[in-house]
């Protein structure tokens, strides 16, 4: 008897190390949320520069208008459906902010998904 409550408290024990600490699970959709704005403003600093260039670039060129090129590189780094329509991913969702946002999120939907 003794060997099988040994048994009992050693898999209760791993199966605990194994499960995440109370703190991830403790995600509310206003952390979430939160976490989003910081993260599209994380994104839209970084891209802020590439757009400028590419836009600058496109004015020098002088095949279209300034208004055209402003307006066609306000979206650069965005997702944006591809050649067969699937999505083409933007860029920098690898940013500590993005990243962080996005495994909240996925957290939050675990969470409400589990009976």
């Amino acid at each position: 008897m003794t060997n099988n409550r040994y048994q009992a408290w050693s898999a209760l024990l791993m199966v605990t190390a194994l499960l995440p600490p109370a703190a991830v699970w403790a995600v509310s959709q206003a952390d979430v949320d939160a976490m989003e704005k910081h993260c599209f403003a994380a994104r839209e600093k970084a891209l802020a520069p590439i757009r400028a260039r590419k836009t600058q670039a496109c004015i020098e060129q002088q095949l279209r208008s300034v208004e055209h090129c402003e307006r066609y590189y306000t979206t650069y780094g965005n997702v944006s459906p591809g050649p067969t329509g699937a999505p083409q991913y933007g860029l920098f969702w690898d940013l500590p902010e993005c990243r962080d946002w996005i495994e909240a999120r996925k957290t939050l939907e675990q969470a409400r998904s589990e009976p």
